[in-house]
């Protein structure tokens, strides 16, 4: 019988389909408007989680913007830096369940410090955040049982669907983009097994792992690491393929592997180089990417449109997460200590 985190799994195309059928711009206008007319002069995204990393691509979007745009951990900005909340800041608030410690706290300071705009994507249209914001865009996920599966990639595709309509750009191309991605989950998933046996080749004596990338799939890097520590009880570190120059590779030596997402083409030479280079020192590396690279182990992606790789990329760690899962004798996607929905800070 299928586990509950798997079946989560199974399901992500038809939670994608969904999220993509129902997201209304209509909302947004107003958003846009205060943008438009300089009525803010900054813009906060936050969350916790799967929340805070499906945010990193929509973030990186918003740069294009001609204001700040900051993304910040919501327990960081409620207890350190909320002086940066005032009453000319879009606030933009991630939360799959609404209803997560530090969300109800950030809540119950902007009694007294309102923003301009408080924009919420939830999962749960009845959740706290949900009542408290001026803007509410569901992210259509349906129910889900631990691990976030449906909830990060469609967290990925409302939060882009809404920076093309702050971006003022065509919200249609960007929907046929990520239908794109929607029917590359689908097909990946559809071939589920098959996956599962590359991935156990690939993950044999696999013991300490780093996932490493740029841009978007920055997200892929530290939401794979969070996946396979929840999911497996597998200790696994996410981050900046270049933060890993900074320090992190005095580490490689026989028995350290990186899966290296190859990202964008902006810096997918400088990934291909690192690689190579990790692995001259004695590391494993694993690329993960539509196309191979030569010397590298390949974890093979669905090719679709940059924009949509993070909604592939997740898959194949997804995979890892069942497989070593079950290596150690565990239920995959079964929590310990904690709940779905996290309520203690």
């Amino acid at each position: 019988m299928t586990v509950p985190y798997v079946k989560d799994i199974l399901s992500q195309a038809e939670g994608l389909k969904d999220a993509l059928e129902n997201f209304d711009p209509q909302p947004l206008d107003v958003v846009r408007r205060v943008i438009t007319a300089e009525e803010c002069d900054r813009i906060i995204l936050t969350g916790m989680g799967a929340s805070y990393y499906g945010a990193y691509p929509a973030w990186l979007r918003l740069c294009g913007l001609n204001l700040p745009v900051v993304l910040w951990d919501t327990a960081e900005l409620l207890h350190y830096a909320f002086n940066q909340v005032n009453s000319r800041t879009l606030l933009w608030v991630i939360s799959q369940s609404g209803e997560s410690a530090e969300i109800h706290r950030l809540l119950e300071r902007l009694t007294s410090r309102r923003p301009k705009l408080l924009v919420g994507v939830t999962n749960n249209p009845s959740s706290t955040l949900a009542r408290a914001a001026d803007v509410i865009l569901p992210l259509h996920a349906g129910a889900e049982h631990t691990v976030s599966t449906r909830t990060y990639i469609n967290t990925v595709a409302v939060t882009l669907l809404t920076t093309a309509v702050l971006l003022n750009e065509d919200v249609s191309t960007w929907k046929e983009t990520l239908w794109q991605g929607q029917a590359a989950v689908a097909d990946y998933l559809k071939d589920w097994s098959q996956h599962l046996d590359v991935i156990r080749e690939v993950a044999e004596r696999l013991s300490r792992l780093f996932l490493l990338g740029r841009g978007a799939s920055v997200a892929s890097a530290q939401e794979g690491a969070l996946v396979l520590k929840e999911a497996a009880k597998f200790a696994a570190e996410g981050m900046g393929a270049a933060q890993f120059r900074h320090g992190p590779l005095e580490i490689v030596e026989p028995g350290i592997a990186v899966w290296l997402f190859g990202g964008a083409q902006t810096t997918v030479e400088l990934n291909r180089m690192l690689g190579l280079e990790i692995k001259q020192y004695g590391g494993d590396v694993a690329w993960v990417s539509p196309q191979p690279v030569e010397g590298l182990t390949w974890v093979p992606l669905p090719s679709v449109p940059e924009l949509a790789l993070p909604l592939v990329e997740i898959l194949p760690v997804q995979a890892l997460s069942v497989v070593l899962a079950e290596a150690g004798g565990r239920e995959p996607g079964q929590f310990r200590y904690i709940g779905k929905v996290t309520t203690r800070e």
